[in-house]
């Protein structure tokens, strides 16, 4: 009995591991598979993962009119995968040529930020359009929390994901509660090109010889179609999942932030 309270404590206090599976829709379900295939091989069960769903990728693949994606799906959730709303269409409509949207639109998010740009009423309408197509594919779930695409948000888009009544949101700087940043650290891949793929499988090598914290780790579709970087991530969770314990975002939530160990208990604002 001893040996099980220990056990369980040592549980509790160690660092999570948060992996996502981004941009699951019928446009990209056969790389999802394989990233699904991918984290099971690293020892990764549905119930430790969560899945981020467009409803309409790019504003031509509706979920609830593809049932072998929605079927999938709702047998993942069956199994415990947490299946979260991932924006509307996952495409920035327009340009950005601030500074700001220079880097972050199209440098990093390459005009995938969707909600980089728009307004009040048109991140409202968005949002509705997405619950209600999550709705009619059968996974209400999925409409609880939000995931902006690139994890970006303009200053009206932020307002407006706040007042919907979202149990969390997730930005660039980390997943946001009432009570303020949870899982800071991130570690990503970029698959567009050679030198993006070259240049975060770098960032993840570094990222893993921090100090251990509780990790975001994101996997794109995209990832699954260049070797190199399936082979890196294949390394990174080796290396994450010896040193802290798998979870998905929603158990890892309803536990209360743990502070010392790589927990630092934050309640900044994440940039934007």
């Amino acid at each position: 009995m001893d040996q099980d309270r220990k056990g369980a404590e040592a549980t509790r206090l160690s660092p999570t591991l948060l992996v996502s599976i981004h941009d699951v829709s019928p446009l990209t379900l056969e790389d999802c598979r394989h990233a699904l295939d991918l984290a099971a091989s690293a020892g990764l069960p549905p119930r430790a993962l969560t899945l981020l769903v467009i409803p309409c990728h790019d504003d031509r693949a509706p979920l609830d009119e593809n049932a072998t994606t929605c079927d999938w799906l709702r047998a993942l959730e069956a199994q415990g995968a947490h299946l979260v709303m991932h924006g509307y269409t996952h495409r920035m409509e327009g340009r950005s040529l601030s500074p700001r949207g220079i880097f972050w639109a199209h440098g990093f998010a390459r005009g995938q930020a969707e909600f980089f740009r728009t307004n009040a009423r048109e991140t409202r309408e968005r949002i509705g359009k997405g619950k209600a197509i999550l709705r009619r594919a059968g996974l209400e779930s999925a409409t609880t929390d939000f995931v902006p695409p690139a994890w970006l948000l303009s200053a009206e888009a932020r307002d407006v994901v706040q007042e919907q009544g979202f149990a969390w949101h997730e930005e660039i700087g980390g997943i946001v509660t009432d009570k303020g940043l949870r899982a800071q650290r991130l570690v990503g891949w970029g698959s567009l090109n050679a030198v993006e793929a070259c240049a975060t499988r770098f960032w993840a090598a570094l990222q893993v010889r921090r100090t251990m914290a509780d990790t975001r780790l994101a996997i794109h579709p995209a990832d699954m179609r260049r070797p190199r970087t399936v082979a890196s991530i294949r390394a990174t969770l080796r290396t994450l999942m010896a040193r802290s314990t798998p979870s998905n975002y929603q158990e890892f939530l309803r536990r209360p932030p743990t502070v010392g160990l790589g927990h630092p208990d934050q309640r900044d604002r994440p940039p934007g």
